[in-house]
Parts: structure tokens; C-alpha cells; sequence
């Protein structure tokens, strides 16, 4: 409706079929700078599991748009949709409502309006299918559908059927130069592949206007960078970011949605240790037939927020450092350039793996898995595997404890480990899991390799709980490993993780020499009421840590250890380098992980491996 504002609403009878009009007068309005389409839209949202249609109206009125927004039975009939959609129009328009003249009248008045007493002209409002006005006794579910037409006056308006929607959340309110931001959204009837973002920054001097345009439905993609991540410049440093979704499916368009920060875009850390070493080692991605491997324990939030953690634990670091809006970025950087192919992270909190780590990563060219730990808890493990370098085959995750209790290869373990109740009654409590994804090399068709990924129960004297765990994983594993090779396939085993073991334990030396004896001293680490007699422990895979021992993978003096291991099955794989560790000068510069430049309290574990010919 062009130039129009909207009066009173009545309903007239035409050809026996009820037809809502309503008076307008005409009020001509200055004209926009065309920065975006501004016309009236009719969405229709018709959802199973919903007994409503949900009816957004956006009427162009002069200058202005009137959003509507209808909830109505989808078994009710149509009239009374109408009905309150004429109630709604009037309280929009009321206060807005100009008399024209009743000297006045309009020599260009179209076929089938009408003019009142006070002078204003009568607009239809009903549904048209085909071109025909539909009876109001039908139902709302029968006459609001894909291809209908709501006539208000001289305007139709076609009906977007279940558009596709988006709902943006805030952006994140730490925001630093040279940190990708990605936004937080939902989706509906589409996805992120299909819409469209644009990012710009503003001055606060901007946002009022800004926010005007974008409730009066005016979006502004003049300058904005394209793309579902934008990376903060150094002439965004004290300025707003404006995100901007066009969110689409197909053909259809549905309603732009916009969020602006609360804060504006800051410096970023100086060069972190992590960057000295990529530049160095990582700027190119591994050669053909080789693949890169990260391990990372990348410290949950869950537990940076106990008052353990708070008055003891990462009392030494600044708190902005230990927020996980501030590690997250840092994370991902570090993450990204190391230009991995296989990544396995450990303690990952749910938000942050599909909030962040997902959405970057799928950028760089991965597809990402995320497995929780048993019982409710809110981290877990989570896999990353580069697409041009490998195919996904398959997923075969277990929670540790349970496969030691039902599977028939552990029968022998676990019936040792009932005799001791104080020790099953632990087991049974771990919530620890193996993530597990096989993996197809794209480069060398044929060549399988079993990705494994845990982070093993702690307490300082819980070896013999991570023995036992490793003992599993490596029974499973080699499950999976024989019935590849039965099938007459090349599969090596890689894996990753967070042992909570330093090199003279049990896991390691398991691994490592495929070997544990019953008198070895992980047994009776749980005390003499835990203690496990008589059981030895083997395996027949030729295993070799890719990196090593390092001096330290975990480090908060006194405690300087390592616990974390890329473990790899020797046979058809061969290890070509290993990325450096940051310098000791560099962990201590702060005294203690986490800090400002180092994300977490471990450290990753980097490694080149090739398939052997």
C-alpha cells in the first residue's frame, strides 16, 4: 500500500462471500536511500507439532512498516483470523489516523473501493486462492497456504510459506582484534549453508539510528563483509559490530534479523608462544600421504568456575583470562593454525563446541564430533576430521565402564575386579568414555585408521581406576582393529587424549611395552581395601608415543607433569616429526597455565604421521 496510512476497519458483504475493507487516507512521506527492499510480506508459519498458525504481516504504510503478528487455531475459521487481524490494524494505525477532506476524493479511486461519510476509502482484506476470495467459514489451516494471497486494498500480498527464520543471540561481548567472531543463531526451515551474514562495525554515534532502521525493517548491507565468520581489523578496535541474517531457503526469502554488541571490538593478546611455533613448524599443511594429529586438553569451563577453582586453583591468573570468552578465541586460534588434520580435544564444554569450535572449525574444512561423559555431565571429548584428507566411516563411542562390565573380552578383568567391592563400586561410578570414529584416507584409498579419543579418570591415587580404563580401551580398540583386518583392510590405531598419567604408570607402560605384571604398584594405588591380586595385563599392538615424554604436557607448581599422549599403532604408520613444546621461559613468563597468552592448563600435543608404503 503505497503512501497510505491505515483508519478504521470495517466489514462489508460482496457477492455473499464477507469481505473485510478499511479506510485510509493518503499521506505522502519523504522516500528512503534504497538500502534494502521495502515492501509489505505475509509469512505463514505452519509447524506439525503446533496447533496454531503463526501469521507475521509486515504492511508497508508511507514511510513506516506495521508488523503484525497473528497466533490462531489452525481448525478456527478464517473470519475470525481476519476479524483480529482488522482489531490489531486498528490500534496500530489509530493514533497515526488522518481525516481526508470530504471535499476531497481520489478521481483514480479503483474498482470495488468505497468512500464513507468521512471520506475515507474502503480497502478489501480477504484471501484469495487463484485469484478467487475465499469463503471466510474455511479454516485457517486451508486458506492460509503456500500460493494464497492476502488482499488488503489495492495491494496483495503473496503468502511465504514456513519461511525460513533465524533467531540471533547476542554477540559475544568480548570482542578483539584479530579473533574470528561467529554468531550465535537458531534456524528454522533452513540452515547455515543457506543464508546469508554481513557484518559491519559502527560508531556509537550510529547505533540510535541503526536500531531505528533495523525496527522500521531497513537493513544496510552497503560496506558489510559476506561470510558466516567476521575477523575484527585494527580499525574496528573501539567501534560496535552490526550482524546482520538474511535467512533463506531455496527461493524463499524470509525476514532479515540483526543484532548489534553491547561492547566494542578491543586489542587482542600480543603474540602468543603457540604463534612463535606455528610460524615456525605448522605455516604449511602436512605433505600427501601424510596427516597432522592434535591432542588437547582445552580446560572446561565447569571447572574454572568452582570456588576451587576461584580461590585456589587459577587464583594466579587474571579473571578476564580464565573467562571462556576470552579463552575461546584464543583457543581456536591456536587450534586452526596448527593446520591438523585428525583433532581430539578433551574437557569441551557442550556451548563451546557448538557455539564455537564447531562453526570454526567447519569453516577451515571440518566436520566435527562432540561425546559428553556419563551421567549428565556437561563436557566431554570432542573430534575434528578434515574432510579433503579423510572420510568418516564410522562412529563406534562407548562409556568405558560399561563396555568393562558387558563385554565378553573384559569378562576376565571384571570378574577380578568384583571380588573387590570397594573397587567396583568406583568403577561403576566413572563417567569416563572413548570416543571412537574410523576414518578412510582420501589420498591413499584403503589406508583405515581408528581415532581414539578419552580423558581418564583423576585422583592421585586413582592408577589403578586409569589402568583398568586403559586396559578397556585397548581390548575395544583391538575389537575394532581385528574385524577390519579380517575383512582384509589396513587399519592403524591413533590415540589421543588426556591420561592423567605421568610416563613411569601403568597406562604408559601398558601402551608403550604391551605389557603390565600383577605385583606392579598401580594396583595397590587405591589402598589395601581396592588393592587387585593376581591380574596381568597385555596386548599385542606395536604402540609408540608420537611426541615422546616431554618435560611437562600440565604445568601449576609444584605440579609439573605429563599426562597427555598421542599413542600410535606402529605397523602401517610412521611418525615424521613432532611440533616443539613452548619454551619454559614461555610457560613461566606468568608462572602458571592458564594465563593471558596460553589458553589452558595443558599444552597440545602436535604430530606429523605417514602410511607407510
Amino acid at each position: 500500500m503505497n503512501s497510505t496510512l491505515l483508519s478504521r476497519l470495517v466489514c462489508r458483504g460482496r457477492n455473499n462471500v464477507k469481505t473485510f475493507v478499511f479506510f485510509h487516507s493518503f499521506n505522502r512521506s519523504r522516500s528512503f536511500a534504497p538500502v534494502s527492499v521495502r515492501m509489505s510480506s505475509l509469512h505463514v508459519k505452519n509447524c506439525e507439532d503446533d496447533e496454531r498458525l503463526h501469521i507475521n504481516l509486515d504492511l508497508q504504510v508511507g514511510s513506516a512498516k506495521k508488523s503484525l503478528n497473528l497466533y490462531r487455531m489452525k481448525n478456527e475459521e478464517l473470519g475470525l483470523a481476519l476479524e483480529r487481524l482488522r482489531t490489531n490494524l486498528e490500534k496500530k494505525t489509530k493514533k497515526k489516523s488522518k481525516k481526508m477532506k470530504k471535499d476531497k476524493t481520489d478521481p483514480a479511486q479503483a474498482e470495488g473501493e468505497q468512500q464513507d461519510e468521512e471520506g475515507g476509502t474502503l480497502i478489501q482484506l480477504e484471501i484469495l486462492h487463484n485469484g478467487q476470495s475465499v469463503p471466510l467459514s474455511i479454516l485457517n489451516d486451508q486458506a492460509w497456504i503456500s500460493g494464497a494471497v492476502l488482499r488488503v486494498g489495492e495491494e496483495s500480498i503473496s503468502v511465504t510459506y514456513n519461511p525460513p527464520s533465524v533467531t540471533l543471540r547476542n554477540i559475544c561481548p568480548l570482542m578483539m582484534e584479530g579473533y574470528p567472531l561467529f554468531p550465535e543463531v537458531e534456524f528454522e526451515f533452513c540452515n547455515v549453508d543457506s543464508c546469508e551474514f554481513h557484518w559491519k562495525t559502527l560508531e556509537k554515534k550510529y547505533i540510535d539510528g541503526t536500531k531505528k532502521n533495523i525496527r522500521d525493517g531497513i537493513f544496510d548491507f552497503t560496506d558489510s563483509c559476506k561470510g558466516y565468520s567476521y575477523t575484527p581489523r585494527k580499525d574496528d578496535v573501539d567501534k560496535h559490530v552490526l550482524l546482520m541474517c538474511v535467512p533463506k531457503s531455496g527461493e524463499k526469502v524470509g525476514k532479515p534479523q540483526a543484532v548489534i554488541s553491547e561492547s566494542v571490538v578491543v586489542k587482542g593478546p600480543i603474540m602468543c608462544p603457540f604463534e612463535k611455533i606455528q610460524q615456525n613448524f605448522t605455516q604449511d599443511r602436512s605433505q600427501f600421504g601424510e596427516f597432522r594429529v592434535i591432542s588437547y586438553n582445552i580446560l572446561a569451563e565447569v571447572y574454572t568456575n568452582t570456588e576451587l577453582a576461584k580461590t585456589h586453583l587459577f587464583v594466579h591468573c587474571p579473571d578476564y583470562a580464565v573467562e571462556m570468552n576470552y579463552r575461546k578465541q584464543i583457543l581456536l586460534k591456536e587450534i586452526t593454525g596448527y593446520q591438523a588434520d585428525l583433532v581430539c580435544l578433551q574437557e569441551v564444554d557442550k556451548s563451546v563446541f557448538t557455539k564455537h569450535l564447531a562453526p570454526g572449525l567447519n569453516l577451515q574444512g571440518f566436520e566435527g564430533f562432540f561425546r559428553p561423559k556419563k551421567g549428565g555431565v556437561s563436557e566431554g571429548c570432542a573430534m575434528f576430521v578434515r574432510r579433503d584428507k579423510f572420510k568418516v566411516v564410522n562412529q563406534l563411542d562407548i562409556v568405558l565402564s560399561e563396555y568393562l562390565e558387558s563385554d565378553e573380552s573384559c569378562r576376565d578383568l571384571w570378574e577380578k575386579i568384583c571380588e573387590v567391592k570397594a573397587l567396583k563400586e568406583k568403577i561403576e561410578q566413572r563417567s569416563s568414555i572413548l570416543q571412537v570414529t574410523i576414518v578412510e584416507s582420501t589420498e591413499k584409498p584403503g589406508q583405515f585408521v581408528c581415532l581414539a579419543n578419552t580423558h581418564l579418570y583423576f585422583h592421585p591415587r586413582a592408577d589403578n581406576i586409569r589402568l583398568i580404563h586403559g586396559a578397556t580401551a585397548l581390548r575395544y580398540l583391538q575389537a575394532i582393529s581385528s574385524a577390519y583386518k579380517q575383512e582384509g583392510k589396513t587399519i592403524s590405531v591413533v590415540f589421543c587424549g588426556d591420561f592423567n598419567s605421568s610416563p613411569d604408570v601403568g597406562v604408559y607402560q601398558l601402551m608403550t611395552s604391551q605389557f603390565v605384571q600383577d605385583d606392579f604398584i598401580d594396583w595397590m594405588s587405591g589402598g589395601e581395601e581396592e588393592a587387585l591380586r593376581d591380574v596381568e595385563l597385555s596386548h599385542p599392538m606395536n604402540i609408540i608415543s608420537a611426541c615422546g615424554t616431554p618435560d611437562f604436557t600440565h604445568y601449576a607448581p609444584p605440579i609439573q607433569c605429563t599426562l597427555d599422549y598421542i599413542f600410535v599403532e606402529s605397523t602401517h604408520l610412521d611418525v615424521m616429526s613432532s611440533v616443539p613444546l613452548p619454551d619454559l621461559a614461555d610457560v613461566q613468563a606468568y608462572s602458571y597455565l592458564p594465563n593471558p597468552l596460553i589458553p589452558s592448563d595443558h599444552l597440545a600435543l602436535v604430530s606429523d604421521l605417514k602410511f607407510k608404503s
